[in-house]
């Protein structure tokens, strides 16, 4: 019989997120998942106990950039050691494929919200809209929409409009960089299903389904807002797909040394034979090329150690009430009076009031008079 295999397997790997689902929502499917694997089994015995967490986050896990509900796509996980390495996540470049529907703009700038404004669109092409996708390639500048997470005297500029109140102040342009906008399929009226939010009918109008290769920060909701205006008319957008982030990707990579391709919720669910062979190579690689450090104490190397003990060594002492102040935390603190002072000297008895001190009465006698003290 082989004998199972006890690498523990951590790191960063990629999702590819279904439409209307949470990005939370992942997680703990991810969670459910891995739990009850031979694969992560060794991560499950040797990892530190999370006794601060609920039974259901059996492992340590984060993804680096959240997905709206309503967008498909990579989703890039970390799980174990590879939670720390999420933050560079946030500031690589993504690629998106979205379509925006003409005639008609929404508070939230896509289809899950309300609409606010109609406007006429039978004069927009698809020759005018490939004209005017040259206004947002390279750098411009953008407006992020109020439904966002951005802060505002410390509350989120979507709780604002949620709650019926007015920004405090307006959400200020950002600098943002495009290096791809093209567009992919154009759809004229009838060709499509896409409809205006709380109708029924597919839209009387033309949609367009655009490639974007974005920096981080870039909101494909407000393009697919401005865009609308661009052209004279109103648009929101109606489907959102991440295609990459950093080397991960939705679409097949099997070609390519530089890409790895996302596992899918269709693995997740057809168990472990299909989706363990896809990530534990990504798992096994990033191990490699990120190894357990050991020797450190209290995060210092033993090499950093002996530096910073001779530098100690080589201090002069300093002086203390006459003297020098004790090598060790332990002495210190006897030597300046004890962990407790004043009015705390006195420690609590188990369970019981910590004692003042100061409160207690005092006699002192001076010459022939007692006087109290209080």
């Amino acid at each position: 019989m082989e004998a199972p295999d006890e690498t523990v397997l951590e790191g960063v790997f990629a999702v590819s997120k279904p439409a209307h689902v949470s990005s939370a929502h992942v997680l703990e499917k991810l969670q459910a998942t891995f739990a009850a694997s031979h694969t992560f089994a060794p991560l499950l015995r040797n990892q530190p106990k999370r006794t601060s967490k609920s039974d259901d986050q059996t492992f340590k896990m984060g993804h680096g950039g959240t997905l709206d509900p309503l967008a498909a796509g990579v989703l890039i996980v970390g799980i174990g050691r590879g939670t720390k390495q999420l933050q560079k996540y946030l500031a690589c470049t993504k690629s998106y494929e979205t379509t925006v529907l003409f005639g008609a703009s929404t508070d939230s700038y896509d289809c899950t919200g309300v609409v606010a404004e109609r406007a006429h669109c039978v004069h927009v092409t698809r020759t005018l809209v490939e004209a005017k996708l040259a206004l947002f390639r390279g750098a411009i500048s953008q407006a992020p929409p109020i439904y966002s997470a951005l802060k505002i005297k410390g509350k989120k500029a979507c709780e604002y409009a949620r709650d019926g109140q007015e920004l405090p102040m307006q959400l200020e342009k950002r600098d943002m960089h495009v290096d791809e906008c093209r567009l992919l399929d154009w759809y004229e009226p009838g060709q499509h299903e896409f409809s205006y939010p709380g109708e029924h009918e597919p839209a009387a109008a033309p949609a367009a389904r655009i490639s974007l290769t974005v920096c981080s920060g870039f909101y494909v909701r407000s393009f697919a807002h401005d865009l609308g205006i661009a052209c004279q008319s109103r648009s929101h957008m109606a489907t959102l797909l991440r295609t990459r982030q950093a080397t991960y990707t939705t679409h097949d990579s099997s070609n390519s040394t530089d890409l790895t391709t996302a596992i899918t919720y269709g693995d997740l669910e057809a168990g472990e034979e299909v989706w363990g062979p896809k990530i534990r190579p990504q798992l096994e690689a990033w191990v490699l090329s990120n190894p357990f450090v050991t020797g450190h104490v209290n995060g210092r190397s033993e090499e950093a150690k002996q530096r910073k003990a001779a530098e100690h060594s080589e201090r002069p002492k300093q002086r203390f009430r006459g003297g020098y102040v004790a090598d060790t935390k332990k002495e210190r603190i006897k030597q300046q009076g004890g962990k407790y002072k004043g009015k705390w000297s006195r420690k609590p008895d188990a369970g019981g009031p910590v004692q003042d001190t100061t409160a207690k009465r005092i006699e002192e006698p001076i010459g022939n008079t007692t006087i109290q003290l209080q």
